[in-house]
């Protein structure tokens, strides 16, 4: 029988569909697999921020209470503190996707560190990272530190005139001096540090150190507000603190003529404060409080105070004073003319003497491009989530943590211990500090 049947090649469109549909497996396949190697170096990951935050619940348990500080001088920073608790430190600080590093702030892909003595960028201001690298920070929150200044500004310092100050100096932004001045102590700069005519230091003088700021003083106010609940001062010749140590002026406090100060306590003020006379104006020696003042302050009299000042604008010094206490300013510290400024107890709201205060579900560590961090609930999500803030702004500081290195999430262990994964948007979710307000943000995806 004769037979009938005809073969047939494959038409070039049957062959570009079967290879169409291998490249599209191929493509799964490799995405699958790629995705599936992500999440192994997400669990080793994981595992180092777990034993991060042991070492540092170790290192507490051995200090009071106390977690590693983020001081940033050689050996007192949280890397140092936890290494005799960390015997596998140098491996557990190391993300598997930013394992490599750079030449010191880090990115996404590349970890914080390592600085060279012999050249740059040690020699712009990082010494205490000498050697070091890591692709985590710690969030300052659980531990400002035990470093307290006599004067800490977010803005420049500018003293003149015949000064004497007894205490440490440190600025975010720059110290600058030109006068009879004598500290005793030492200065501290994030910027320069410029000093001329009659200025005499006792101590070091370092510039160019990031992360030199001081601790927020709307925080501050709105803690004391939520914790001591103060009396709302009634009387504009009187502040009487013997009923209640906290007191609260709603607008500006401006006080002229005789005005009465009763007993010990702090004075919140939500305005401006301006001293143009004597103060304490009724002749009875050295007011004993603590001024916060949410606004700028400026005493052009005789002004003497046992107690700290906390500005939350700027702080001008220009009458003859003595001040007894640490001072503190989110804008700009100003001083002439003859005063004597001498270091006091630092007050126990300060949130640098409240490190050990914690709060439940806290971050500790975290994928981060630098040392460590302060979050504010109204930072901005970084332009450039690959970089995140790479120029360390002290008033933007949660994009060093936002940052895109797991597929839009972050790693993030707490102070209980455990580690999780958390969604770039949902930082502004976690609680940082008691006085965090969680909010919701959007953070674009560009991969």
């Amino acid at each position: 029988m004769r037979n009938t049947l005809k073969y047939y090649g494959f038409s070039l469109i049957e062959l570009l569909v079967v290879l169409v549909s291998i490249m599209i497996l191929t493509g799964i396949t490799l995405a699958s697999l790629g995705r599936a190697q992500e999440y192994s170096r997400v669990t080793e990951c994981l595992s180092n921020l777990h034993q991060l935050s042991l070492a540092a619940i170790a290192y507490s348990v051995n200090d009071r209470g106390a977690f590693p500080s983020d001081c940033q001088t050689p050996g007192n920073y949280w890397y140092p503190q936890i290494s005799r608790y960390d015997t596998g430190l140098a491996a557990n600080a190391l993300c598997p996707d930013a394992a490599a590093p750079s030449s010191g702030i880090g990115t996404a892909t590349l970890a914080w560190g390592k600085i060279s003595a012999s050249g740059p960028p040690y020699s712009a201001g990082y010494p205490w990272a000498e050697g070091v690298s890591s692709s985590y920070g710690m969030n300052t929150y659980v531990n400002p530190g035990d470093y307290v200044p006599l004067i800490a500004s977010f803005g420049a310092i500018t003293i003149g005139g015949n000064q004497t100050y007894r205490g440490d100096i440190a600025s975010a932004t720059g110290i600058g001096g030109n006068g009879n001045v004598s500290i005793y102590g030492s200065l501290k700069s994030g910027g320069s540090i410029n000093l001329t005519g009659g200025c005499y230091v006792s101590g070091s003088t370092i510039p160019n150190i990031p992360d030199v700021q001081p601790p927020s003083v709307t925080d501050t106010f709105q803690y004391i507000q939520q914790t001591y609940n103060p009396t709302a001062v009634t009387s504009s010749k009187v502040i009487d603190f013997s009923q209640n140590p906290y007191q609260i002026i709603s607008g500006n406090f401006d006080p002229s003529g005789q005005i009465q100060i009763i007993g010990s306590g702090t004075l919140l003020v939500a305005g401006n404060v301006d001293i143009s006379g004597h103060f304490p104006s009724n002749g009875s020696g050295t007011a004993c409080l603590n001024l916060v003042v949410l606004g700028n302050v400026s005493f052009a009299g005789q002004t003497h105070i046992s107690g700290s000042i906390y500005a939350g604008g700027n702080l001008s010094v220009h009458g003859g004073d003595t001040i007894q206490g640490e001072i503190v300013t989110g804008g700009t510290y100003t001083s002439r003319g003859k005063a004597v400024i001498v270091q006091g107890p630092v007050p126990p709201w300060d949130p640098r003497v409240r490190g050990g205060q914690l709060v439940s579900n806290q971050p500790l560590f975290l994928d981060s491009i630098w040392v460590d961090g302060t979050p504010q609930p109204q930072d901005p999500v970084p332009a450039n989530i690959q970089l995140g803030a790479s120029n360390l702004s002290s008033s933007d500081e949660m994009g060093r943590f936002c940052i895109n290195r797991h597929i839009g999430e972050v790693n993030v262990s707490f102070t209980d211990g455990s580690a999780h994964t958390v969604p770039l948007s949902q930082l502004w979710q976690l609680q940082w500090s008691s006085a965090f307000t969680p909010h919701n943000v959007v953070v674009p995806m560009s991969w």
